[in-house]
């Protein structure tokens, strides 16, 4: 059991490194052991200022792989043990660099909180940059539009919405407008928020009558990004909060870009809202095409120093289409394989790892959730109406999330259309169900497993 943290007046280092190994107790258990010793144990905290927790990674690889699966996790932990709310910054660091739980410790300093101001907004991710941004076809206009507001925000383009599926890089670009302006405009205040933390933060300033001071925070910045507006549906007081916030800003001559997962006209919104959000420039980014994801894999792999064949580049394009955190994603894995296994990197091991968790499918297939239903239901041995019901023992909501996933990879039904096949669901209920089975087949064998036979059985069917 993780030993428990009590600060008083040691210096806030000494406080960071105790909290450190209390986490590293935490992960062990539920980090499997060769990725525990290889990627989270020579971790080592370095600083910790002004609510600013600094770690440090003697690995590249590794650097990414805990910001993409444990980085969140590890915040809430040093938070609990330091008794703040903190920040975390993961660093990439030479293998000399000191370690604060083995090098003698600075002055003592008291702890200072984190800045109130900034605690309200997101930090922005230093990797999600313009030159890391791979452009195609499908993501021209987007970019074209989000390097025009870097240069001069506030005038032609705004506000800019940006829409498209999860996973395409529409927070990539929105993240890149942030890092640019900080570095053009430094004298400019950028906040970026996702619209579920609006709502949880509008509903927590209620709460504790702290909305004039809320809404001060919100209308006095100049560069307003706010990543996924699709939670504000269905949620009235917060859309109207919403509102008057754009108003605010954008009366003031303050850039505003905003991301959803669909157009403004498909989002069921306030008529006042959508009009404001179709006032701008209105850019879609669709999945990418062969070339592209090739050139992402390739670009990624050059970043991270990793040697990636032509073929094996290739080969992961071809079974994933539709996601680029997918692509990302599966080359991590592949690079991780290989380096624990001390295995080549080639096409066989790119079949054995990722065959049995992407689908391949080279053709546009004329299906339905209908079908995706009836085939689903077959496999779990459940029925259709158990799909588009509301019963919610285990068996049938993975069914039923299975079901949305299946439905939104091998037909062009749209998050709105995929619910009211299901019963009327609501698209962030759909959203939900295909996120969950996205991280379940990354581990579970087993499912993924059933998941390829059944998209197999579709998309053979469709072709006899």
């Amino acid at each position: 059991m993780a030993k428990q943290l009590h600060l008083g007046e040691d210096d806030a280092t000494l406080a960071l490194g105790q909290a450190w190994e209390h986490v590293l107790d935490v992960l062990s258990a539920k980090v499997t052991k060769p990725s525990f010793e290889s990627w989270v144990k020579p971790i080592v905290p370095l600083s910790f200022e002004d609510g600013i927790a600094v770690l440090g990674s003697p690995s590249r690889f590794a650097k990414h792989w805990i910001e993409g699966k444990y980085l969140d996790e590890i915040r809430s932990l040093l938070e609990e043990q330091l008794g703040q709310g903190i920040r975390v910054v993961l660093r990439y660091t030479n293998d000399d660099q000191p370690s604060l739980l083995q090098e003698p410790l600075p002055p003592a300093r008291k702890i200072s909180p984190a800045k109130e101001e900034d605690s309200i907004f997101t930090p922005l991710n230093a990797r999600y940059t313009f030159d890391t941004f791979v452009v195609g076809s499908s993501n021209r206009l987007a970019h074209a539009t989000a390097q025009a507001i870097s240069a001069v925000p506030g005038k032609t383009y705004n506000p800019f919405f940006l829409y498209g599926r999860a996973g395409l890089g529409k927070t990539h670009l929105m993240h890149a407008i942030g890092l640019s302006l900080q570095e053009n405009y430094p004298h400019l205040k950028v906040a970026y928020v996702r619209g579920e933390d609006f709502t949880f933060q509008y509903i927590t300033a209620l709460r504790q009558h702290r909305i004039s001071e809320f809404r001060r925070k919100y209308r006095s910045v100049d560069i307003w990004l706010v990543d996924d507006v699709q939670f504000l549906v269905g949620k009235e007081k917060t859309e109207e909060e919403f509102f008057h916030t754009y108003n605010s800003l954008y009366d003031s001559g303050k850039q505003v870009v905003l991301s959803s997962d669909r157009a403004p006209k498909d989002l069921e919104l306030d008529a006042r809202l959508l009009s404001r959000f179709e006032c701008g420039m209105v850019a879609d980014i669709a999945p990418p095409d062969f070339e592209t994801r090739v050139a992402i894999l390739q670009e990624k792999a050059a970043r991270e120093n990793m040697v990636l064949p032509d073929d094996v580049a290739m080969y992961v394009a071809k079974i994933i289409k539709n996601n680029i955190r997918q692509l990302e994603g599966a080359l991590i894995k592949l690079h991780a394989y290989a380096a624990l296994m001390k295995a080549p990197l080639n096409k066989e091991l790119a079949q054995e790892i990722l065959g049995s968790y992407f689908i391949e499918a080279d053709k546009s297939l004329p299906l339905d959730p209908r079908l995706v239903q009836l085939a689903v239901s077959r496999k779990f041995e459940v029925s259709v109406d158990d799909l588009v019901g509301t019963r919610r023992s285990q068996e049938i909501v993975i069914a039923r999330q299975v079901a949305m996933y299946l439905s939104r990879q091998l037909t062009n039904a749209s998050l709105p259309s995929i619910g009211r096949a299901f019963g009327g669901k609501d698209h962030t209920t759909v959203l939900h169900s295909i996120q969950k089975i996205e991280k379940l087949i990354e581990t579970d064998s087993k499912l993924s497993s059933t998941i390829s036979e059944i998209s197999s059985e579709l998309t053979n069917g469709s072709e006899s």
